[in-house]
């Protein structure tokens, strides 16, 4: 093997690093790839989850990683995430990547005109999906300021963009990239970056319960510069690369995963036959 050949796979061994990750329900989850490719480089894993009883939704994913610590957290608990960093710290010592996937609104604030959503769902909506980026990074702030780390968040162009029924929920992922671009430079100092993941949809069970995912799903499909599926195995393999040294001057961005659909400032159907690139 080449010097060239040891030097890349030097900036992809992730050996002595550690992950914390939330949002891993099964193995469709999008934080999932993520995951695994992170266990597969070399990196241990905590996975956190809401309460015990998702354990049993999750399947055999566990037993795919590599010695892994699966604790229990609810985000909107300050003790909570107290508790969990705790575990982790006496577990692993430390902490490299914090990978959050968590997004939340209430059902009905899908079904409601956006003129009466509710206060108290687009309160929920908010702590849950974009203020607890905050209560996260905190939390593990003191198990990586002494060596650096990588924050990632999953968002979706509705942060940006209108797109209907997703609503009370791209209020609070317009909420989330702005946290992410705060803490990039409130942590940049310490040597942690921050960025973002917004992948084209993704028919998770989160995503297809959403009011009108598949009418979303279609048009993407039908209307992407690339036309080609995104799927989970993109959002892994993006993660890696912006947890790995190869990403190292870069913090507060938003990387679309999304074959070029968020360039569009229009779309044509175009007629049989034509070709409207």
């Amino acid at each position: 093997m080449s010097d060239s050949q040891n030097s890349i796979q030097s900036l992809l061994d992730f050996s002595g690093k550690t992950a914390l990750e939330t949002g891993v329900l099964d193995d469709h989850s999008i934080a999932w790839p993520i995951a695994k490719y992170l266990n597969d480089a070399g990196a241990r894993i905590a996975i956190s989850i809401q309460r015990k009883a998702v354990k049993r939704l999750m399947g055999n994913i566990l037993d795919q990683l590599r010695d892994p610590l699966l604790v229990e957290c609810d985000v909107s608990q300050d003790e909570a995430i107290t508790k969990m960093v705790d575990e982790v710290g006496a577990a692993f010592g430390r902490v490299d990547f914090l990978i959050h996937s968590i997004a939340y609104a209430p059902p009905q604030s899908f079904q409601a005109r956006f003129l009466d959503i509710a206060r108290q769902d687009f309160a929920v909506a908010l702590e849950v999906s974009a203020y607890s980026l905050i209560a996260l990074a905190r939390g593990v702030f003191p198990l990586m300021r002494e060596h650096g780390g990588c924050m990632l968040a999953l968002s979706y162009l509705a942060a940006e963009r209108v797109v209907p029924r997703y609503q009370l929920m791209s209020v609070a992922k317009a909420a989330l990239e702005n946290i992410i671009r705060n803490l990039a430079f409130d942590l940049a100092p310490y040597g942690i970056r921050v960025n973002g993941l917004s992948p084209g949809p993704i028919a998770t069970k989160a995503a297809t319960a959403i009011p009108g995912f598949s009418i979303m799903h279609e048009h993407f499909r039908a209307f992407a510069p690339l036309q080609k599926e995104v799927t989970t195995v993109d959002v892994g393999q993006t993660a890696l690369f912006l947890c790995s040294p190869m990403a190292d001057k870069i913090t507060g961005e938003i990387v679309h995963i999304d074959g070029g659909f968020n360039i569009m400032g229009m779309t044509i159907k175009a007629p049989e036959g034509m070709d409207v690139r």
